[in-house]
């Protein structure tokens, strides 16, 4: 009987149920530092799809510029970079050790080419009507940090989640 769990009987003023014996319950402290943890992961978390839709239409812009095809296509391109790293990212992170070891052959390369394609295309997005070469090279250093903002800001967020969870 190795495999049989004993229920307890719990019963307050309206309910009594069969459950499993509950564990300790968590401290006041304890839960106060949880609901703190899970509120900054939200809030970076957004901060992330902020960016996120802003690169979103920096890269679409882009594309447009470059190849001069329809919105739509533009849109649909910026999408499947972005999301398609933050998506990796976040598969990877939350994958057992296992799954992660037979993931990280695919998702780094992934990431990293789209990482670096996102860049490049928000960089060419802002440096569009930059005047001066000065203007010019803040521009594309801005467009080139909003992915690399996503990025972490993803991981930091996914970590601070899991940590609670």
């Amino acid at each position: 009987m190795g495999n049989v769990t004993k229920l307890q009987v719990q019963s307050n003023e309206r309910f009594t149920y069969l459950g499993k014996p509950r564990g300790k319950t968590k401290s006041r402290k304890a839960r106060a530092s949880e609901l703190r943890q899970n509120a900054t992961a939200l809030l970076i978390g957004g901060v992330a799809v902020g960016l996120t839709a802003l690169s979103l239409h920096d890269l679409a812009e882009g594309f447009r510029l470059v190849t001069h095809v329809a919105p739509w296509q533009s849109y649909a391109m910026a999408a499947g970079i972005d999301l398609g790293f933050v998506g990796t990212e976040l598969v990877t992170i939350t994958a057992s050790e296992r799954e992660r070891k037979a993931l990280v052959r695919y998702s780094l390369p992934a990431v990293a080419g789209t990482l670096l394609g996102s860049a490049v295309m928000n960089a060419f997005a802002f440096a569009k009507g930059a005047e001066g070469s000065l203007m010019t090279a803040a521009a594309i250093a801005i467009g080139m940090a909003i992915p690399a903002l996503i990025y972490a800001f993803t991981r930091i967020a996914a970590h601070k989640w899991q940590a609670t969870h």
